[in-house]
This record gives C-alpha cells, structure tokens and sequence, in this order.
C-alpha cells in the first residue's frame, strides 16, 4: 500500500494545503479517505475522479468533509462528460441531511452508510472499523492488504476500541491535536496529545509511527520529539504529497 498525504491539518487548512485527506492506493485500487478543505486540489495532483475506486468518510466534521460538496460536481461533470460511467462507493456514517442529500441526487455517488461493525472489501483491500470517542460519531480505520496492516485514528481521544484497532499496525497514523501538558482539554475536546498517541502506538505494538491532524500554533518539531519520546522510536511528521509505503 501507499498512503499519499493530500492533508494534515486540523480545523482549518495553512495556505495552499489542506486539512485531513489521503490516498490509500494498490496495484489495484485508489480509496480516497477523508475529503476535507483543499483535498481535491491535492487530489488532482496524483488522478481525478475517473480513477478513484471509492471513498471512504470517518465522521461529519468540516475539516474531514469540506470537499465532499465539490468532489460531488467533479462526479457530475465526469458523468457529463462521459469519463467515468460507474457509480463510485462512498462508505460514511449518516451525516447532515442537506449533504446526505445533495450527494444521493448525484447518481455517480453511490452512499453507502456503514458502522463500526462492517467489513469493506474494496477489491483485494479489507477495511475494519472501531469507533472513536469525539463530539459526534467517528470511525478509526483499519486497512489490510496482501499482510499488511495500515490504520488511521480518525479523530478521537485516548480508547480502548482504537488501541485494539491498531494492534500489530505496520503504519499507525494517528492524530495529535495538542501538545503534552494539554491533555485536559484535548479529553474535553475529543483529541490526542502528541504524548498520548505515541503511548497509544506503543500500547498497540504498532511498528510505525506517523502524526496527523496538527494544531496551527507552537512548534510542530516539539509535537513530534513528544510523540517520539512516548513511542519509544523515531516518528514521521508529514508534509503535502508525502508518500508512505506500507
């Protein structure tokens, strides 16, 4: 698997970045996974919508949907114009009515709606789910193939179910919200420390560590030498276009 960084970010996005988006892609398949604020401008960088094999949302917050919207006309101008002709799958939880809506009148996205307890085959790709602890309701996601394990925390706080997810994980990308010391707020606000995921990856026995969903203040080297500390080996900060091999 390769794991294309499209964005990062937390809450909003820095300029001509974005906020949370990758590409899971195999020999085979191309899954988009999370479509947050300027992830299609990344997105069109790497392949457009005629090749995408799905997508897959982890819950209904702006900066992991914003780009849903405009990823739903890019659907109708490849139907328009006859470069795809397939329904694509989009696997969520229920979300806001007025996009649930706007997205089901478009006939190219096929909504699928899924729960923590579903198993997802796309192609020779399985995908698992945990859900999270956050303010609304949010899944962390397990993907396998041909062996090998990639898992992304999703928004949440420190839990047991994402912990389990991510047991053996040869990637973990796991978010961090704050900084050590802001652990309080981070629980009331349903994030991670950078202490609290490297811990959490330690207790998971996950063999790679990466950082994800990051605070727009202090300084980002700290956030990750925090993560580092508790992870107990050397963890990957990301940048734009990134590419991550599992």
């Amino acid at each position: 698997m390769k794991i294309h960084v499209l964005g990062y970010w937390g809450t909003y996005p820095a300029p001509g970045e974005a906020t949370t988006g990758f590409l899971v892609e195999t020999d085979g398949e191309k899954v988009l996974l999370d479509c947050g604020s300027g992830v299609l401008a990344q997105l069109f960088k790497l392949c457009g919508v005629e090749s995408l094999s799905a997508v897959v949302v982890t819950h209904h917050h702006y900066d992991h949907t914003a780009d849903l919207g405009v990823l739903s006309y890019a659907l109708l101008k490849a139907r328009v114009n006859q470069t795809r002709t397939t329904p694509l799958p989009m696997y969520m939880l229920e979300g806001p009515a007025g996009l649930m809506r706007d997205l089901r009148t478009e006939p190219l996205a096929d909504v699928r709606r899924i729960d923590a307890t579903d198993t997802v085959h796309i192609g020779e790709l399985t995908l698992t789910f945990a859900p999270t602890v956050h303010p609304v309701k949010c899944l962390a996601v397990r993907f396998e193939h041909q062996g090998k394990v990639f898992v992304f925390s999703a928004d949440s706080s420190v839990c047991q179910p994402l912990r389990t997810l991510a047991h053996g994980a040869d990637l973990f990308l796991c978010e961090a919200s704050m900084y050590d010391g802001e652990e309080t707020v981070a629980k009331r606000a349903g994030h991670m420390t950078a202490g609290q995921a490297g811990q959490l990856a330690r207790e998971a026995g996950a063999r790679r560590l990466a950082l994800t969903h990051y605070p727009h203040e202090g300084d980002l080297e700290r956030l990750v030498a925090q993560a580092t500390e508790a992870f107990g080996q050397p963890v990957q900060r990301l940048h734009t276009l990134d590419v991550l091999t599992v």
